[in-house]
């Protein structure tokens, strides 16, 4: 799991909360502490017995570098197969990463995301279902996720040698690296990739 972090002290503790509640536990989780200062690597550390048997690794930069660079890192410190991106103010419903790695390995995509839940600032919440719904229209998903960038970053699982491929995230992008990124890796010959229904994410 790889985490960038940047003064989530108010929110990374429920971050990995969610992640330690999966019913399928990743081997491992990344948090990359982007310059903060706010307490977000002490936070972090703190949670690291109640994850579970999961490995807790919590690197550090000096400065603050962006979600391009921190997520790259992270991925550089990673060693599975699979790669699933939360950022660190989401959670994770307990079934996404079992039902994630269902439907990668079944269809035999690169690639895999889902719908989400958003809560607004007031705490409430809706089901956003477009994620599944313009993927399963009809014609190209692809020329659909370039116009409508329908893939929720947090809800993203993919193969780690396929975002190594793609040289992982643009750091000279101020913005948007998670679209580049995933639009880089699907446009490669025979990559494919699956937007399943269901809310497996709170975006916040």
């Amino acid at each position: 799991v790889i985490v960038a972090a940047y003064q989530a002290a108010g929110t990374v503790t429920r971050t990995l909360e969610s992640i330690a509640a999966q019913t399928l536990k990743p081997t491992e989780v990344v948090v990359v502490d982007d310059g903060s200062t706010d307490g977000t690597f002490e936070t972090a550390k703190a949670y690291d017995p109640h994850m579970n048997g999961i490995r807790l690794r919590i690197v550090r930069s000096e400065t603050n570098q962006g979600a391009g660079t921190a997520r790259n890192r992270a991925i550089e410190e990673s060693t599975g197969v699979y790669l699933a991106f939360l950022d660190a103010d989401d959670e994770w419903l307990p079934e996404k990463l079992e039902r994630s790695l269902e439907v990668l390995n079944s269809s035999g995509s690169i690639l895999v995301s889902h719908d989400y839940i958003r809560r607004e600032p007031d705490g409430s919440e809706r089901i956003v279902l477009e994620c599944s719904k313009n993927f399963n229209q009809p014609g190209d998903p692809y020329v659909r996720l370039y116009r409508q960038g329908y893939i929720a970053t947090s809800g993203v699982v993919a193969r780690r040698d396929a975002v190594l491929a793609a040289d992982g995230f643009d750091e000279f992008l101020p913005t948007a690296q998670d679209f580049a990124l995933w639009l880089s890796m699907l446009s490669r010959k025979g990559a494919k990739f699956e937007i399943f229904p269901g809310p497996l994410l709170r975006y916040n």
